[in-house]
């Protein structure tokens, strides 16, 4: 989602190369450790949608990612804005090896697809392709870059558009603030995608909330479940 929820947030997936990377991760199910997050979508203060993740790590360091969301912006009564996305990731030795996701933003849909190749993502957006960093951070931004990246210039996957695009990863400081309802102390950064986000992740680097203000507008996704 661009203007309200952006870029992280349900339709048909999983063909091709991306569809063996996913489904190879899926084979190591029973011996994965899986986890599920639930989060809710705000808009100016008013819920307009929620968003699931589901992360497998595999015994064999891979991991597997699931993102789904589904957002309707009313304004008395009437809706303003809609967005709904599913993306999948794959990753292995912290790069992410396959990449797919399809929605809709405002009616118009959108498919995007990516595999790793040597020292590049190939990615494939609404039928153009392109060759983009492998070590490009997904917008989804669901678990932090490697430590080198965490606080400096940093290369942007746009998972609706897939676009690159050079960005700012900035730690502003540790802080506490409400997590599935409990206080916990969390990493606060800032990263520029379309607009600037303010990020937290928890003592195990999991996103936590992510809020941003576009135009007027505000809007805060946060994590209101945890199951493992």
């Amino acid at each position: 989602m661009r203007r309200f929820l952006s870029a992280s947030s349900p339709r048909a997936w999983l063909p091709g190369l991306a569809a063996v990377c996913l489904l190879a991760l899926a084979a190591h199910a029973q011996a994965a450790d899986v986890e599920t997050r639930g989060f809710t979508v705000s808009v100016d203060g008013k819920k307009a949608g929620d968003y699931r993740m589901m992360i497998q790590r595999n015994s064999d360091g891979s991991i597997g990612f699931s993102g789904q969301s589904s957002v309707n912006v009313t304004v008395l009564g009437i809706s303003m804005y809609t967005y709904s996305y599913t993306g999948n990731e794959a990753w292995k030795d912290g790069k992410l090896h396959a990449f797919q996701s399809a929605g809709k933003e405002k009616g118009k849909e959108f498919k995007v697809s990516a595999r790793l190749e040597g020292d590049a993502l190939v990615v494939t957006a609404n039928g153009q392709q392109r060759r983009v960093r492998a070590d490009a951070w997904p917008t989804s931004c669901w678990q932090l870059p490697p430590a080198a990246l965490r606080n400096g210039p940093i290369t942007l996957f746009g998972c609706d558009t897939g676009a690159e695009m050079t960005s700012r990863l900035q730690y502003v400081g540790s802080e506490q603030i409400k997590v599935c309802g409990q206080t916990q102390t969390c990493s606060h950064y800032r990263v520029t995608k379309e607009e600037t986000h303010d990020v937290w992740y928890d003592a195990q680097e999991r996103l936590v909330r992510d809020e941003w203000q576009s135009g007027s507008h505000r809007t805060v996704i946060e994590m209101v479940e945890l199951k493992r």
